[in-house]
C-alpha cells in the first residue's frame, strides 16, 4: 500500500478529486489497483508487492490541469508528499530525457536549463523544510518550474530533429492530412480541404452505415470518396472495426458474448463495405481500440483473428491494398481498470510478431474531454510516448490529434490555462512541430475539419459549425506550408528561440 499526504491553503486537504487516478508500474505501464481519498491522505492499495507510481490529475498553477506522475516507490509506513514526488518525477525526467535526445549541450543560459536549475533549487528547500505545509507549497512551484523546463527541452529537441530532417530536403507530399465528417459537404469546406490538405481521412462509422440490420446509408460517404477521386487526394478510410458504444450498432449487442457470430457479422460488414470502395482507398484503418475492451471484451487471440479477417477481406479485394491499425489511448491507462485490456505498444508487438501485415499504425493525440485516456497531457509527456514507437519499425500516423477551443469541463484538464481558441492554436504550432520532427512519422491528421454533433473532442475543429475558421487552421497550415522546402542549416540562435515562450 502506498499512501500520499495532500494539502490545500489551510493545511490537509478536506477533499481530493481522484477520477480516473490509477497505479503505474514498470515502463510506465498501467497496472491494477485501487486509488482513494481518506483523512488528507491518496490511499493506494496494489494488486502486488512491487514498487509503483500514482499517476493523477494535477493543478499545476499556469502550466494547467494535467496528468502527471510519481516514481515508481516502495512500500514505507511514513506517508509520501504528493506534490515532491511529483516534482521528483518530472525533475528527473529532465535528465533522462536531456541523455535520451543527447540534449546535455544547451547552453547554461537557455530557458529549459534555467528552468530546471530553478526547479532543482526550490525542489531542494521543498525537502529541507519541516512545515509539511510550508514544504507543499515549495514542491508545487518546483513542479511548475519542471514541467515548463521540460516542456522547453521537448520543443528545443523537435528543433533541432526537425532541421536534422528536413534541413535538405522537403517534407513529403502527404504529411498534413485532416479529418472530414461525411454529414459535412458543403463546397466552400471541400475547397478547404482542396487547397489545404495533402490527404484526408473519411470515418466509416458502422452503426451510420449500417443502420438496420442489412441496410446500409452509403450516400454521405459515397460523395466524399468521390469528390476524393476526382481531386487525386488520397483517402485513408476506417476504422473497419470499431467496438466502442459510439460506433458499434444497438443490434449488435445480442452477440455480444457469442464470438463466432459476432465475427461473421463483422466479416459480412467489412466485406461489404471493402468491395464498394477498393478501388477508392489509399490507406485502410483495420480496426481502432480492440485493445482496450471498452465495451465488446475479447481475448487476445481473438483481437488478432478480426483485424487478420479484415486484413484478409482488403486484399482479397485489392491486392497491393496498404493496411494499418490505429491504437486509441497511447497512454494505456485502460490497463488499470480493465485487466483484459493490452497495452497498446504489446499489442502492435504482439500483432507483428503473429505475422499481420501492416504498412503503419495510426496513433490518436487526442486530449481534453472528461473520460480516461483523454485527460490532458503537457507537451513532454505526449513526445516521450511516441518515442516509444521508435525500435519497433514501422510507420506512425498520428491519425487524429487534436484540443478544444473551449473550456469543456474543469475535469478534463486545461494546458496552461484554461482552453480557448488562441490556446488550441499555440497548442497546434507546438505539437506540430515535435510530431514531424519523429523521424517514424510519416502523416499528422487534425482530429475534425469542421465542428459536428458527433465529435469526440467538442469544438476541437478546425472550422465553427458555422464554417469559421478558428485560428488554429492558419497555424497549422502554416506550419505545413515551411516545412513544403527544405528548413537549411540550423543557426545557433534557434536553440534560445524559446527562451521567452511562454
Amino acid at each position: 500500500m502506498l499512501r500520499f499526504a495532500v494539502y490545500d491553503d489551510d493545511g490537509p486537504a478536506k477533499d481530493w478529486p481522484l477520477k480516473d487516478a490509477y497505479l503505474i508500474g514498470p515502463e510506465d505501464q498501467a497496472v491494477p489497483g485501487k486509488v482513494r481519498f481518506r483523512d488528507g491522505l491518496i490511499v493506494c492499495k496494489k494488486a502486488s508487492a512491487h514498487p509503483a507510481g500514482l499517476c493523477l490529475q494535477h493543478d499545476a498553477g499556469k502550466m494547467g490541469r494535467l496528468m502527471l506522475q510519481t516514481s515508481l516507490l516502495p512500500d514505507r509506513d511514513q506517508p509520501y508528499l504528493l506534490s515532491v514526488e511529483l516534482a521528483r518525477h518530472r525533475i528527473k525526467m529532465f535528465i533522462a530525457k536531456s541523455e535520451e535526445w543527447q540534449m546535455f549541450d544547451l547552453a547554461s543560459d537557455h530557458s529549459a536549463m534555467r528552468r530546471w536549475e530553478e526547479s532543482r533549487r526550490m525542489f531542494t528547500r521543498a525537502l529541507i523544510t519541516e512545515d509539511p505545509l510550508k514544504a507543499d507549497q515549495l514542491a508545487r512551484r518546483a513542479l511548475r518550474y519542471a514541467i515548463d523546463a521540460t516542456e522547453r527541452l521537448a520543443l528545443a529537441h523537435a528543433e533541432v530533429l526537425l532541421h536534422r530532417r528536413f534541413g535538405q530536403r522537403a517534407a513529403p507530399s502527404a504529411t498534413l492530412g485532416v479529418r472530414v465528417w461525411p454529414g459535412s459537404d458543403t463546397e466552400p469546406v471541400r475547397e478547404l480541404v482542396q487547397r489545404k490538405f495533402d490527404l484526408i481521412a473519411v470515418p466509416l462509422v458502422w452503426r451510420e452505415l449500417e443502420i438496420e440490420e442489412g441496410r446500409y446509408n452509403w450516400e454521405p460517404v459515397d460523395r466524399w470518396m468521390e469528390w476524393a477521386a476526382k481531386q487525386g487526394k488520397p483517402v485513408v478510410a476506417g476504422p473497419l472495426l470499431d467496438f466502442s458504444k459510439s460506433s458499434l450498432p444497438k443490434w449488435m449487442y445480442v452477440w455480444q458474448h457469442d464470438y463466432d457470430t459476432c465475427r461473421d457479422l463483422a466479416y459480412e460488414y467489412v466485406e461489404r463495405v471493402v468491395h464498394r470502395y477498393r478501388s477508392l482507398v489509399s490507406l485502410w484503418n483495420l480496426a481502432s481500440g480492440l485493445n482496450t475492451n471498452d465495451n465488446f471484451s475479447f481475448t487476445m487471440e481473438q483481437m488478432f483473428d478480426l483485424v487478420r479477417m479484415a486484413g484478409l477481406v482488403v486484399r482479397q479485394a485489392r491486392k497491393n491494398a496498404r493496411t494499418m491499425i490505429e491504437l486509441k489511448h497511447p497512454f494505456g491507462e485502460h490497463c488499470s481498470r480493465r485487466p483484459d485490456s493490452v497495452p497498446p505498444v504489446t499489442f502492435l508487438e504482439r500483432l507483428i510478431h503473429e505475422g499481420i501485415r501492416l504498412n503503419a499504425v495510426g496513433v490518436q493525440l487526442l486530449f481534453g474531454v472528461n473520460e480516461q485516456g483523454r485527460n490532458t497531457r503537457d507537451i513532454m509527456q505526449i513526445s516521450s510516448v511516441l518515442d516509444r514507437y521508435f525500435l519497433l519499425d514501422i510507420p506512425v500516423l498520428v491519425s487524429a490529434m487534436g484540443v478544444p477551443s473551449e473550456p469543456i469541463d474543469e475535469a478534463a484538464g486545461s494546458w496552461r490555462g484554461p482552453w480557448t481558441a488562441k490556446s488550441q492554436s499555440r497548442w497546434v504550432s507546438r505539437m506540430f512541430s515535435v510530431v514531424m520532427s519523429k523521424p517514424f512519422v510519416e502523416s499528422v491528421f487534425w482530429a475534425e475539419l469542421a465542428d459536428h454533433p458527433g465529435e469526440e473532442i467538442p469544438t476541437s475543429a478546425l472550422l465553427t459549425d458555422a464554417a469559421k475558421p478558428r485560428p488554429a487552421l492558419s497555424k497549422l497550415v502554416n506550419m505545413r506550408k515551411r516545412l513544403r522546402k527544405p528548413l537549411g542549416p540550423m543557426k545557433e540562435h534557434r536553440l534560445n528561440a524559446l527562451r521567452e515562450s511562454s
